[in-house]
C-alpha cells in the first residue's frame, strides 16, 4: 500500500501546470467512487496481483475521490468544492492529504452491521480509526451524522476514556465548541462513536480560502477566542486534548469553530477538584506519544503527565501560522521577529509569547488565554506603552502582583498566568 501511495503521489504532480493540477484534483473530488471503481478494476485487469491484494488496491483507488473532496472541502463552497491555487500540493508530502493513509474498512453504500446507518463518504483516517459521513436508514429526515469506528480493539480503553472526556466537558449543558458526541455503540463489530456531521472544513481550509493571504488579524484573533473558549472548558472539567492542531479545529458553514477529536485526550488525575464529572475517570488514553510534533511543547518530556499548558503551547502555535498563512511551518527561533515583520500588533505577539514561552512563565491554560485575547484593546485605565524586548528593557522591581486576582508575576511577563490579565509596564 505505501507503493500505491508513492504512486498516486508522482502521478499528480508530474508534468502538469498549476491550472491542469486545479482541474484534475477538482474533476477527481467530483466523481463518485461508483463511477470510477469500473475503470480501476479495467486498468487493473492485466496486473499479475494476488486476489486479496487486488481487492485492496481496487477499494483504496476508489476512496481516492472521497479524500481528494474532503482536502479541498471548505466553509461557504456551495457544497461543490473547487481546488484553489492555495490548495495545490507544493511537494510529496502535500499531496498525502488527498490520498488514503490505507485501503478503508468500508465503503460508500454499506449498511453498518446492526445499526441503521448507511455510509455515505470517508471523512478522515488515523492510526486506529476511520470516520465517516453517514445518514439513518429508517428516519430520512435527520441530518447525517459522523461515525467515528474504533478499529483496533487493543484500543477499546482509548474509545471509552473519549466518551468520558465528551460527558465530562458537556455537563451540565452542551458546549457549542465541541463536536457533539450523539450517541455510542461501544459493542458494536467494530466498535463506533456517532457524533453531528460538522458541513464546513478544517481550519487548514479557512485558511486556503485566503489564497496565501494572510488573514485580518481581527479574524485570526476570533478564531483564538472561539479555540480558546472551548478548550477552557475542557481544561475547567480536568479534560487535556493533547493533540490541537489546525486539522481538529472545524469550522462550520456559519463561521463557528468546533474542537473534535479528543481520542487522545487525557482526563487529570486531579480533576475531582474541578467542576464536572471528569473525576469519574482518570488518566492517559494509551495513545500517550499520537500526537503532532509541530504542536507538541519540546521543553515538555515525552513521557510527561498531561497539562493543560501543552494545550496552550499548541494554541500558540496555531496562532503564529494563521498569522503567518502557513499551516506547514513550526515556529522558528525567530518567529517574534517574523510577526512584527508582518506588522502584527505587539500585544497579539505577546499573547503568543506567553502560550509558547518556557512553562512555568506560559499562561496556565486554555481560559487564561481566552482572558488576554478578550482584553486585546481593552487594557485597565491607559493603554500600556509599547514594550521593548526583555533584554533592553530597565531594571524594574522583581516581584509584581496582577491587579485582577493577586497572583505573584515575574519582573518579564506580560500577562498574569493565572487570569490572563495584561500587567501593567
Amino acid at each position: 500500500m505505501n507503493e500505491c501511495r508513492r504512486a498516486a503521489r508522482v502521478r499528480a504532480l508530474s508534468g502538469k501546470t498549476a491550472a491542469q493540477q486545479q482541474a484534475a484534483l477538482t474533476a477527481l473530488a467530483q466523481t463518485s467512487p461508483e463511477r470510477i471503481r469500473p475503470f480501476v478494476e479495467a486498468g487493473l485487469a492485466g496486473a499479475d496481483l494476488p486476489p486479496r491484494a487486488r481487492s485492496e488496491l481496487v477499494t483504496y483507488l476508489t476512496s481516492i475521490p472521497m479524500t481528494a473532496r474532503r482536502a479541498i472541502t471548505r466553509p461557504n463552497d456551495g457544497g461543490r468544492p473547487a481546488t484553489l491555487v492555495s490548495q495545490l500540493p507544493r511537494s510529496a508530502s502535500d499531496l498525502m492529504r488527498f490520498v488514503p493513509l490505507r485501503a478503508p474498512r468500508f465503503q460508500p453504500g454499506d449498511l453498518v452491521p446492526g445499526h441503521d446507518y448507511r455510509l455515505e463518504a470517508l471523512l478522515g483516517q488515523g492510526g486506529f480509526a476511520e470516520v465517516w459521513k453517514a445518514r439513518h436508514t429508517l428516519r430520512t429526515g435527520e441530518p447525517p451524522v459522523a461515525l467515528k469506528f474504533c478499529l483496533d480493539p487493543t484500543l477499546l480503553p482509548s474509545l471509552r476514556m473519549e466518551i468520558a472526556a465528551a460527558d465530562a466537558m458537556n455537563h451540565p449543558a452542551p458546549h457549542d465548541g465541541f463536536v457533539q458526541l450523539l450517541g455510542t455503540a461501544y459493542s458494536g463489530e467494530p466498535p463506533f462513536l456517532v457524533y453531528e456531521y460538522v458541513d464546513g472544513g478544517d481550519l487548514t481550509a479557512w485558511l486556503a480560502a485566503y489564497e496565501g493571504r494572510r488573514p485580518p488579524v481581527k479574524s485570526v484573533v476570533n478564531v483564538l477566542k472561539l479555540t480558546a473558549r472551548a478548550v477552557a472548558v475542557a481544561h475547567a472539567h480536568g479534560v487535556v486534548h493533547r493533540d490541537l492542531k489546525p486539522a481538529n479545529l472545524l469550522v462550520t458553514s456559519a463561521g463557528r469553530i468546533k474542537v473534535s477529536d479528543f481520542g487522545i485526550g487525557a482526563i487529570l488525575a486531579d480533576a475531582a477538584g474541578r467542576t464536572g464529572r471528569a473525576a469519574a475517570m482518570t488518566g492517559a488514553t494509551m495513545l500517550r506519544g499520537a500526537h503532532t510534533p509541530i504542536y507538541t511543547d519540546p521543553l515538555q518530556a515525552r513521557d510527561a503527565a498531561p497539562h493543560p499548558r501543552g494545550d496552550v503551547y499548541a494554541l500558540g502555535v496555531v496562532g503564529y501560522q494563521l498569522l503567518t498563512a502557513d499551516v506547514t511551518q513550526p515556529m522558528g527561533p525567530a518567529w517574534r521577529a517574523e510577526l512584527h515583520r508582518r506588522e502584527i500588533p505587539d500585544e497579539l505577539v505577546d499573547i503568543v509569547g506567553a502560550c509558547v514561552d518556557i512553562p512555568s512563565r506560559r499562561l496556565a491554560d486554555a481560559g487564561a488565554v481566552a482572558a488576554a485575547l478578550e482584553r486585546i484593546g481593552q487594557p485597565r485605565g491607559s493603554t500600556p506603552p509599547p514594550r521593548e524586548p526583555a533584554s533592553e528593557r530597565p531594571p524594574g522591581p522583581a516581584v509584581r502582583y496582577c491587579i485582577a486576582c493577586g497572583t505573584k508575576a515575574a519582573r518579564h511577563d506580560f500577562f498574569c498566568t493565572r487570569c490572563g490579565e495584561r500587567l501593567a509596564a
